[in-house]
Formats: structure tokens, sequence, C-alpha cells
């Protein structure tokens, strides 16, 4: 019985090196910064690779939290940059015709939040009215929904507060 020679080392290629993408904030930064800037129609490719990376994070969340009823926060840059909060019980669907229709007016979605699911439409449309009424103490309405130069964290503490208290109430009303 013959043993087998042995097997000629191959060559050492090295792997291609993908470059890593730039970090979130670097994006909704320079996104922004466009955006205020006046951007024309068609928004350019990075405000548009930005809003497409936020969205892949909401249809992540979504996948991960389960179903219900959600107050949305968006982060809108423009020529008056702006805050949204709004609810849904189809937030990856409502979102994405927001972009639609933002982007025909040259804003563009930078950021978005969807809280935890609520069950009951009474429950979510009280975390909204809540949301808005927090809301409209500190920042200058542009309509029920839409704040003027508004900070986004302190949009999406309004609104997972809001949808808390609520979530609270539903527990001790079953108990």
């Amino acid at each position: 019985m013959t043993t087998p020679p042995p097997m000629p080392l191959q060559p050492f290629i090295p792997l291609p090196i993908f470059p890593a993408p730039p970090p979130f904030q670097q994006t909704k930064e320079e996104a922004e910064a466009i955006l205020l800037s006046g951007a024309g129609a068609p928004l350019p490719p990075a405000v548009r690779r930005h809003q497409q990376r936020v969205l892949t994070h909401v249809r992540d969340v979504l996948a991960s939290t389960g179903t219900g009823h959600r107050l949305c926060v968006l982060e809108i840059a423009g020529p008056i940059p702006r805050i949204k909060i709004g609810r849904s019980n189809d937030p990856r669907a409502r979102i994405r015709a927001h972009v639609h229709e933002m982007n025909s007016y040259q804003y563009g979605l930078i950021d978005a939040h969807v809280t935890d699911p609520v069950d009951d439409l009474f429950s979510i449309t009280q975390a909204e009215n809540e949301a808005h009424t927090g809301m409209g103490k500190r920042y200058e309405r542009i309509n029920q929904e839409l704040f003027r130069d508004a900070d986004f964290l302190y949009a999406t503490l309004w609104a997972d507060v809001a949808v808390m208290v609520q979530l609270n109430r539903l527990h001790e009303d079953t108990e």
C-alpha cells in the first residue's frame, strides 16, 4: 500500500477587502446638510441611500417587535426642518408613503423611531394626543402632527413615554 504524495501548498490569495459603510450618524449629517441647503429634485444619491438605511432599520425593528398600533416619530430635513409624530397599524407602509410624498417637495427622512406596539386604537390615539400635547408645549406646530425645528430625541421620548403610560393603564385595567 502506497501513500499518496503530499498535496502541494496553494499560493495565498488574500480575500478582497470591502470598506465598511460609513457610520449612521455620518450619513445622517451628510443627508441633513444637503437637504438644509436646498436639494433639488430628484434628491441626490447620498440622501436616497441614507433614507434607505433608515427604512431598513425600521423594517428590522418592526420584524423583531411584533404587530400592533404604534406611534412613529419621523425626523424630516429640508428648508424647514420638522418632526412628525403619527400613529399607524402598518408603520412600514405609512413611513414609505411619507418618504415618497416628502421627497417630491425636496424634504427627506433622516431618522425614524417606532414605539412598542399597542393592541387597541383607543390607547394609541390617547398616546398620540399626549405626545402631541407635550411637543406642542415646547415647539411651534406646523399642523397637528408636525413640529418646526424640533428635537428628534425629545420627540421619541414623548412618544415612548406616552405609549408606556397607555400600556401601563391597559395592564392595570386587566388586573
